[in-house]
C-alpha cells in the first residue's frame, strides 16, 4: 500500500500533465471560440446560436497526457525499484481522481453556460451540448438553429442532467486517459514499430467491420438502436474497454524493458 502511496505522490507532482497544460488548452479554445462568435456576432448583427466543438481538443490533451505520463515516469518509477502493479494502481489511482475532477468543473461549467450566464452572452454553446448535456437520445439530436431547437422542443437547449454529464465526462476522460497509457504501454515495450502495428491493425479492423455492416444490411438497426442512447448510456460501454485497456498496459509494460 506504502509503494501504491508512493506512486501517487510521485505522479501528483506532475501537475503540469494533468492540470496546466489541459487547463491551458480548455482555456485558449474557449477563449479563440468566444471571440470568433462575438466578432461574428458584431460584424452580422447577431447569431441564433453557435455549437463550438471545443472540447474534443480538452480530451485529446488527456489523451497525450496519458501517454506522457507513462513514458516520463514509468523508467524513473521502476529504476527504483516500484513494482509494475503498484505504478499500475497507484497511476489509475490519480488518474481516476483527476478525471473526476475535471468531470465536476466540465459540469459545472455547462450549468453556469445554461443556467447562470445565457451561452456566455454571445450565443456561444461550448460547454453545454445537446445530446452530451440534457440527457436527451440521440434521436432528439437537433441540426438546425438554436431557435428552431428551442421551438421544437423548449428544454431541448436549455435543459441539463447535471448527473449525466458528469458520468459521460468522467467515463469518457478517464477511457482517453487509459488509451493514453496503453499507447505508451505499447511504446515502452516494442517501440514505434509497435505504435505503427497496432493503428494499422486498429484500422483493419474497422475496416471490416465496416464492410460486414454494409453487406449483411446492419446499418438500420445499428442506427435505429443508437437513436434510442443517451451519452450516458453509450459512454457506460466504454466502462469494461477500461478495465481491458488497463490490464493490456499491465501486460505491456509487465515485460517492458527500462
Amino acid at each position: 500500500m506504502k509503494r501504491i502511496a508512493s506512486v501517487m505522490a510521485m505522479q501528483a507532482r506532475d501537475r503540469g500533465t494533468w492540470f496546466v497544460i489541459p487547463s491551458f488548452a480548455l482555456g485558449a479554445v474557449f477563449g479563440l471560440a468566444w471571440c470568433i462568435v462575438l466578432i461574428h456576432d458584431l460584424l452580422m448583427g447577431g447569431i441564433n446560436g453557435t455549437f463550438a466543438p471545443g472540447l474534443a481538443t480538452f480530451f485529446i490533451f488527456v489523451l497525450v497526457g496519458g501517454i506522457n505520463t507513462l513514458t516520463g515516469t514509468f523508467p524513473f518509477a521502476v529504476g527504483f525499484g516500484t513494482l509494475r502493479r503498484d505504478y499500475l494502481l497507484g497511476t489509475l489511482a490519480v488518474a481516476g481522481a483527476v478525471c473526476a475532477a475535471w468531470a465536476i468543473l466540465l459540469t459545472l461549467l455547462s450549468f453556469i453556460e445554461a443556467n447562470v450566464i445565457n451561452n456566455w452572452g454571445v450565443g456561444l454553446h461550448f460547454f453545454h451540448l445537446p445530446f452530451f448535456s440534457d440527457g436527451a437520445p440521440l434521436r432528439q439530436f437537433c441540426w438546425m438553429s438554436d431557435t428552431q431547437c428551442a421551438q421544437a422542443d423548449p428544454h431541448y437547449v436549455g435543459g441539463i442532467s447535471p448527473l449525466g454529464q458528469l458520468w459521460f465526462s468522467f467515463v469518457f476522460l478517464l477511457f482517453m486517459c487509459v488509451l493514453g497509457l496503453l499507447l505508451g504501454s505499447i511504446y515502452q515495450r516494442f517501440g514505434r514499430l509497435g505504435e505503427y502495428a497496432f493503428f494499422g491493425i486498429a484500422f483493419l479492423l474497422l475496416s471490416i467491420l465496416l464492410l460486414v455492416s454494409t453487406y449483411w444490411s446492419w446499418w438500420g438497426a445499428i442506427f435505429g438502436w443508437l437513436a434510442q442512447q443517451t451519452a450516458a448510456g453509450l459512454v457506460s460501454w466504454l466502462v469494461p474497454l477500461i478495465a481491458i485497456g488497463a490490464l493490456a498496459s499491465y501486460a505491456l509494460f509487465r515485460k517492458a524493458t527500462v
